[in-house]
């Protein structure tokens, strides 16, 4: 059985492009990029492509997200006058070797 040059070629272009997506069905992404007092986090969405980078102290009252009672977790997103809702998933991942917090998906809001 012979494999096509061009069937061989389709098969990696989708194979790299599976090996950086996130969150399955979800929207976007959220990882915490770490640093000093002053935090950064990036949202990415579900090809690790950037779509938004906050950096600020505290990520609760940016306005770009929502975030839970204490122990502090990221629960809503709001991007380009969308809202989304955000939690933990098994399956999250990470984009360039940021470990995704939680996923984020618009459930009609």
């Amino acid at each position: 059985m012979q494999i096509s040059l061009t069937n061989l070629a389709l098969a990696v272009v989708l194979s790299a492009k599976a090996a950086f997506a996130i969150c399955p069905g979800y929207n976007f992404g959220i990882a915490d990029l770490g640093g000093g007092p002053i935090g950064s986090w990036r949202v990415y969405d579900a090809s690790c492509n950037s779509a938004l980078t906050v950096i600020t102290d505290n990520p609760c009252t940016s306005g770009s997200f929502d975030c839970s009672p204490a122990p502090i977790k990221i629960t809503g997103l709001h991007l380009n006058g969308q809202n989304y809702k955000c939690r933990g998933d098994a399956n999250a991942g990470s984009c360039a070797g940021h470990g995704i917090q939680v996923c984020c998906r618009n459930d009609g809001n």
